[in-house]
């Protein structure tokens, strides 16, 4: 009989009360508090899987076996081309160990005083995933006639990855390998998918830089706005007025006018 070694990848994973708290965050901020019952989220989107309340003790999970079941003791892992499955705590806690200290954890450890993006937050915008060749490509475009001998070798070597963003925004990464030998579909999707995920992350940091830089509106302001009259703290309202209160000048004449001495 021959023995195979696990290959030593690394995965996430959460538990059943931090599905809990991300679906709740994912209501709020699509405006689904409705969806929020008895402090359980009925249905929302986990690395672009939906997720379904069956009980207050049970979430239905989409896996590439099927529909599961996870319950309050179950760890919901995610795999390394993005598809999830629960686990058993005790057949996680034997399978898997603590992956050494990443840059996240260094990050949550050392610079997390204030809003950020986090891996999490990449994750959840992520709808869905598509993988093809360059290969692929090819022989689906419809237009292409002639194809030249020997086209399908380095095509087949170029990975593409293509991740739909829950907004419908997509972004494309790829994995090119140099010898043919080394080609290896899995490691090729693996890769590309990382590039792609690298695209994510400054899209989503103008967001929350952009939501930082908006203006507060203050109790003041809301008053003025209400009231109809300018916000108390608003300098282009009164260089509105003084612009308004200026006589226009005449250039006819050979002194300066009023308003411009």
């Amino acid at each position: 009989m021959t023995q195979f070694r696990k290959k030593p990848v690394v995965i996430t994973a959460i538990t059943f009360d931090q599905l809990v708290a991300h679906g709740i965050e994912r209501c709020k901020a699509e405006g689904r508090e409705s969806n929020i019952v008895n402090g359980m989220p009925w249905s929302f989107s986990y690395a672009g899987h939906p997720i379904t309340h069956e009980n207050d003790d049970c979430y239905l999970i989409p896996t590439l076996e099927g529909t599961m079941k996870m319950g309050r003791d179950d760890m919901l892992i995610t795999g390394v081309k993005g598809e999830v499955y629960p686990c058993k705590r005790d057949i996680f806690e034997a399978t898997y160990d603590s992956a050494p200290a990443d840059l996240e954890s260094e990050i949550q450890a050392k610079a997390d005083k204030g809003p950020r993006v986090t891996p999490a937050a990449l994750q959840a915008e992520i709808v869905s995933e598509h993988y093809f060749t360059a290969a692929e490509g090819c022989a689906g475009a419809c237009n292409m006639n002639v194809r030249p001998d020997g086209w399908a070798t380095p095509l087949n070597l170029l990975t593409f990855c293509v991740l739909v963003l829950r907004n419908g925004f997509t972004v494309v990464g790829h994995s090119a390998c140099a010898s043919p030998e080394n080609y290896n579909k899995e490691i090729g999707e693996r890769i590309a998918r990382e590039n792609a995920e690298r695209e994510i992350w400054p899209l989503l940091g103008f967001r929350l830089r952009d939501e930082l830089a908006r203006p507060v509106l203050t109790d003041a302001d809301a008053a003025a706005d209400l009231a109809g009259t300018p916000r108390p703290d608003n300098p282009t309202a009164d260089a509105a007025d003084f612009l308004a209160s200026v006589k226009a000048c005449d250039l006819s004449g050979d002194a300066p006018c009023e308003a411009c001495q």
